[in-house]
């Protein structure tokens, strides 16, 4: 797991890379020889740049999977564009571990939040949305200073509603001592040391 700048994290598998809300900042190196799919949980310009289609058109296989408010249509020829609304499952093409499963979520914000599934390994990202009792190796999960007094509130619920590995931060807006005064808190006892110390953009996690 490489968290890139924001909202944006980068899961990767022997065989498939995902990339979920790219909207600026560095990325590593992408092999070429995995499969890349590239996602965006809603239309907001945190979280979706137009600028993906073309950034990563000359990725020999590359999938774009978006949330149906993203109504931005690719420049030129044909791009392998999949919209998706909440409460949908699909199965696209994964690598040597079989196919790789894509479930969608009503997200709080807009958009939706997904789940994915390859290899034995289960990642979600986006906005709260209870899955209670779901098993998840990586959760991207807003932690977001704006809400005032209530920033931890969110966080908070999805610990206690789903059997969550490792927690990953996100929606910051750089201010990363929200983390360690998060986890200060009492009511992270249970479970703060499933959260990732994400301090600056491009820190790489393994799970």
């Amino acid at each position: 797991i490489t968290y890139i700048r924001h909202s944006a994290f980068l899961a990767e598998w022997e065989d498939i890379v995902c990339l979920f809300d790219y909207a600026e900042g560095e990325l590593p190196e992408i092999d070429r020889d995995k499969r890349l799919c590239v996602f965006a949980s809603h239309h907001h310009s945190d979280h979706f740049n137009p600028e993906i289609f073309t950034r990563f058109a000359d990725h020999p296989r590359h999938t774009f999977i978006l949330s149906d408010d993203i109504r931005t249509v690719p420049a030129g020829e044909k791009a392998p564009v999949v919209r998706t609304g909440p409460d949908c499952r699909r199965i696209f093409p994964g690598g040597k571990r079989g196919a790789m499963s894509v479930s969608t979520i009503g997200s709080t914000d807009c958009g939706v939040a997904f789940v994915v599934n390859y290899a034995g390994k289960t990642v979600y990202f986006a906005e709260i949305a209870k899955l209670n009792g779901v098993r998840l190796d990586a959760a991207f999960l807003p932690l977001d200073p704006r809400l005032g007094a209530n920033y931890w509130m969110g966080f908070d619920a999805m610990m206690r509603s789903a059997d969550i590995r490792k927690a990953f931060p996100m929606h910051m807006w750089e201010k990363y001592e929200y983390i360690p005064k998060f986890k200060a808190m009492s009511v992270t006892e249970a479970y703060r040391d499933r959260i990732a110390d994400i301090t600056a953009p491009n820190q790489t996690f393994t799970i």
